[in-house]
């Protein structure tokens, strides 16, 4: 019994001994490099990612306030089917979130199914008063300011805006008043100009087919505009 635990004695000294062994081993090998006998160790290297920085350019608005340019784009009045429509708008940034802007534009309607159907002979409105014109008063604000990435290298600061306001519209030698609600998204090309795409609602009340009912116009636009 007592041969057998010296065996056991014998064995777990000699487990627990290796790494002390090895590490003896280690160290003896480490201070042989020296040639003054003295300990010397190997500096650990550092392996360092090779990271470039890359260069983006990104374009943003410096310190201008108003912003001025045209516009172009359809309209849809309604009974009188799709044309195209022309005008020009100016904003005023009063904070990075909230913006005024002030629009005018001009079209010429289209005919009515009803005149379509009858022929030349049936004209609701004559060719003179086909004209219409607005102008209205919108309050904006930026729902989702962000970045647009044009490319690896190019980044442009763009938004997402709703508006809304009042105006007038004069169609068929009437002039009516106007509620105007809408949608934006805008990219900010450079420090000084800009591109957006607007869709709006012009709602105001006629009665040109005989029946007075509120109507709704709806328009969707591009425009280049100008800070400064």
């Amino acid at each position: 019994m007592a041969y057998r635990f010296q065996q056991f004695l014998l064995a777990t000294c000699i487990i627990v001994g290796l790494p002390s062994l090895y590490s003896a081993a280690a160290y003896a090998q480490t201070s042989s490099d020296a040639e003054d006998g003295s300990i010397k160790i190997n500096p650990i290297k550092v392996v360092e990612p090779n990271v470039k920085p890359r260069k983006v350019y990104e374009a943003g608005i410096d310190t201008e306030f108003f912003e001025v340019g045209i516009f172009a784009g359809l309209i849809s009045v309604e009974d009188f089917g799709s044309s195209s429509i022309t005008g020009v708008k100016a904003s005023f940034h009063a904070t990075e979130d909230f913006f005024l802007q002030a629009n005018y534009g001009e079209t010429t309607v289209g005919r009515t199914s009803y005149e379509r159907l009858s022929g030349d002979d049936a004209n609701v409105l004559p060719d003179n008063d086909r004209s219409l014109s607005y102008y209205d008063l919108l309050v904006g604000y930026n729902l989702f300011p962000g970045e647009s990435f044009i490319t690896q290298n190019l980044t442009l600061n763009s938004a997402f805006y709703l508006v809304a306001g009042a105006g007038n519209t004069d169609f068929a030698q009437d002039s009516s008043f106007t509620l105007v609600v809408g949608s934006g998204y805008r990219v900010i090309l450079n420090d000084w100009i800009t591109w957006n795409l607007d869709y709006r609602d012009h709602m105001f009340e006629t009665e040109l087919l005989g029946e007075k009912k509120q109507t709704h116009n709806l328009e969707l636009s591009s425009s280049v505009t100008f800070f400064f």
